[in-house]
């Protein structure tokens, strides 16, 4: 009899697991259970659930050096043994789609411009970047859903998994509902929204975890020509610094060159994000721009520490994300729609409430956005405007990371879990690795 094996979670680390699994003939059995809809029937404003995770509809943006948000598994992985998986990965999606060009094509000039911002107190991260845009991802993965299917492999959707269950160390089933689902192993990979229901089912598993660093921030937005020469040589620049106050760490994320801010929802609150297409520009620019944050004694449960900053700043905004200008956030005033209409340039997401974030994140986290805007306006000029506008909550969740194997196997033999929700990665190709990694472990 085939092995069968369920993979819970259909974003690029179920995608590329499932790819991984049946890419002999005498593969296993693979049924694939999403919670959120197909692709054909998933709506744009759906950017959290559904076929292709939260990465489909996102700005596309797929990273290849091995920093920042790879650096997950390096505690079992070496650097070397992490670039092959990161050609590996970069191949497979080339083969499904993908044509954009690497970026920078100039590493002269970035490299110039990592050196302008080191001498103003600034870190520029330089990362080969594929960016395919929130337009044509979509169609990236359908040619992997297409593909799944001509090899058999099975989607469930709309069907939210409940609770795992195990019994003599031995996971034997996952329940949806009155649904039960049986099968040989499971793979567990429920993206960043299910990061807190994993936390939950470890609990009760008696799974071992450490909690992860979230981070939490704003969304800032500006006119592109702010960041439109570091932005035509990078795409992909990312900036730290340090701020004086509290000598944290604060950093930009996601640059979306001509993009536009989205909402990003977890059902129990809502977020912000933002994307760039290939073909559709905004004359604004955006970036998320957060502070890692870790807790120690009493709790370390970031995750939920982070989802109840985002609670209480949709609470503020009447369920919707609040915007203010950063001249009325410095001054101590909210901002009003008067405000935000007579602004220097206009707001390219407005199912918003204005109002003032200071009310919401937390004094430390507002006092360094506050100095590294201050700080970055070193090199990028216009940036600290009091014209600039900032939405929140921008916060970036990170699954729990429980105890696992090289191959992303638990203390649960038939059980492995991959991608941003349980710890194991931090963006697209991070999760894609992930996945394949599960896969290759789990084959018998």
């Amino acid at each position: 009899m085939s092995q069968k094996i369920i993979i819970v979670g259909a974003g690029p680390a179920g995608l590329f697991a499932a790819l991984e699994l049946t890419k002999d003939a005498d593969h296993p059995e693979v049924t694939i259970i999403e919670q959120g809809p197909s692709l054909e029937s998933r709506p744009r404003t759906e950017t959290m659930i559904g076929v292709g995770g939260s990465g489909t509809f996102s700005d596309g943006k797929l990273h290849f050096t091995p920093v920042l948000s790879h650096e997950k598994l390096f505690d079992l992985y070496s650097l070397e043994e992490y670039q092959t998986f990161l050609d590996y990965s970069e191949k497979l999606f080339l083969d499904y789609g993908v044509t954009a060009p690497n970026t920078p094509e100039n590493l002269a000039e970035a490299d110039e411009i990592v050196e302008q911002c080191h001498q103003q107190g600034i870190k520029l991260y330089i990362r080969r970047c594929r960016h395919v845009g929130s337009d044509m991802l979509p169609g990236v993965v359908k040619n992997m859903v297409d593909e799944l299917e001509k090899r058999g492999v099975k989607f469930i959707c709309q069907t939210k998994i409940d609770q795992i269950v195990a019994k003599y160390k031995k996971i034997i089933s996952i329940k949806s509902g009155n649904q039960n689902f049986t099968a040989d192993s499971f793979l567990i990979a429920p993206g960043r929204i299910g990061a807190i229901w994993f936390q939950n089912q470890a609990k009760i598993l008696g799974l071992n975890y450490k909690y992860q660093e979230v981070e939490i921030g704003v969304r800032v937005e500006f006119p592109a020509t702010v960041m439109e020469k570091h932005s035509k040589i990078m795409h992909e620049n990312i900036y730290s610094i340090q701020t004086p106050t509290f000598g944290d760490t604060v950093r930009t994320f996601c640059p979306c060159p001509n993009g536009f801010v989205a909402i990003e929802n977890y059902q129990d609150f809502l977020c912000v994000n933002g994307h760039s297409n290939t073909n559709t520009f905004s004359s604004n620019s955006n970036f998320n721009f957060t502070v890692p944050v870790t807790l120690t004694e009493p709790t370390g449960n970031t995750s939920v520490y982070a989802a109840n900053i985002a609670k209480l700043t949709n609470l503020l905004g009447d369920n919707k994300p609040l915007l203010q200008r950063l001249g009325d956030l410095k001054s101590g005033h909210r901002s009003t729609w008067e405000k935000i209409n007579n602004n220097l340039f206009k707001p390219t997401l407005t199912n918003v409430t204005p109002g003032d974030i200071s009310l919401a994140l937390p004094h430390r986290l507002v006092t360094d956005i506050i100095e590294g805007l201050d700080i970055l306006n070193r090199v990028l000029p216009g940036i600290n405007s009091d014209s600039t506008l900032l939405y929140a909550p921008e916060v970036k969740l990170r699954g729990n990371r429980v105890t696992i194997n090289r191959q992303l196997q638990t203390e649960i033999p038939n059980l492995f879990v991959a991608g941003d929700g349980v710890g194991a990665s931090g963006n697209i190709v991070g999760a894609a690795i992930s996945g394949i990694m599960a896969a290759r472990g789990m084959i018998i």
